[in-house]
């Protein structure tokens, strides 16, 4: 049988010796970009608490790990102290955590504790937009939290959001009190020049500016779904509304009341970074499992 001659070694010439050097800059050029990321990320993250995770224990607390004006929007929604009647709990799957029945007096004290943390934390152009609604047992709570805010903070209020929910609370057996359609949005600031990502669409002869109009009455769903042990959330329509004014992808989304994780998701879902904080252990793996399932449907190969 012939010998098989032998194989002749491929040689590479100038042009592709070119080729194969610049592929390797390239390549190198992003393991670089790829570093520099990281570097950045950290940087980033270097305010006191991890970037998207949901961190559980006292909101307070909590709180108190985050650097000085770390934050570009406090998007939440607190207990309303809405627990008076033991038969019907807020937050049944909590009760014996939730600080949903205590006086008004000590809600107030908690409240202002609160908000001292958030005047802290907040970025000097930043946005707190505060989801707070009154109840049958107290209707005058809403104003009497403002007022204790102002006393005790040099936040201020500088907008005001009519939100409509698809479903009322049902009240219209009450002889002479309003079905509840609608809760209010706050909207504090440090000073009247908070950031915003509101587009000039135009410019008069004169000068005036006219914008993208975003108005201050929002229809959105309730809830994103029944969540058992859980009966006061807010809609990821209903968050996106404010992350899209507020803030720019990449920047910081606070909820120190994360609950089922609906402030996280929508973060997630519109490139921004977030840190959820609750009290609540089922809360918390709740969240954290809802942004992961987002995580996953957008990267299914990973």
């Amino acid at each position: 049988m012939a010998k098989r001659p032998p194989r002749k070694k491929k040689l590479i010439g100038k042009g592709e010796e070119i080729v194969l050097l610049t592929e390797t800059i390239i390549e190198d050029r992003k393991i670089n970009l790829n570093k520099e990321k990281i570097k950045k990320d950290i940087l980033m993250s270097d305010i006191g608490l991890g970037l998207n995770e949901i961190h559980c224990g006292d909101t307070c607390e909590t709180m108190g790990k985050l650097k000085d004006g770390s934050i570009d929007l406090i998007l939440t929604s607190p207990p309303y102290l809405a627990s008076i009647r033991k038969d019907n709990h807020k937050y049944p799957g909590a009760k014996d955590k939730i600080k949903d029945n205590q006086s008004v007096e000590d809600y107030l004290d908690w409240m202002s504790e609160v908000f001292q943390q958030y005047e802290r934390v907040l970025k000097d152009d930043g946005v707190i937009a505060f989801n707070f609604s009154y109840t049958t047992f107290n209707p005058s709570l809403p104003y009497d939290l403002i007022n204790r805010v102002f006393q005790d903070t040099g936040l201020r209020i500088y907008d005001t959001l009519s939100w409509k929910k698809r479903s009322a609370v049902p009240l219209s057996g009450h002889p002479n009190r309003m079905t509840r359609i609608v809760e209010m949005v706050y909207i504090f600031a440090k000073t009247p020049d908070f950031k915003a990502n509101k587009i000039v669409k135009s410019v008069s002869k004169t000068g005036q500016k006219y914008f993208t109009a975003y108005y201050n009455f929002l229809e959105a769903k309730n809830n994103d779904g029944k969540v058992e042990g859980h009966e006061a959330t807010f809609s990821s329509e209903f968050a996106e509304y404010f992350i899209d004014l507020y803030t720019k992808e990449g920047e910081i989304v606070l909820d120190n009341f994360v609950g089922t994780g609906t402030t996280p998701y929508a973060a997630a879902k519109m490139d921004r970074k977030y840190i959820g904080i609750d009290l609540v252990e089922d809360y918390c793996e709740y969240s954290r499992d809802r942004v992961s399932k987002l995580y996953k449907s957008e990267n299914p190969d990973q």
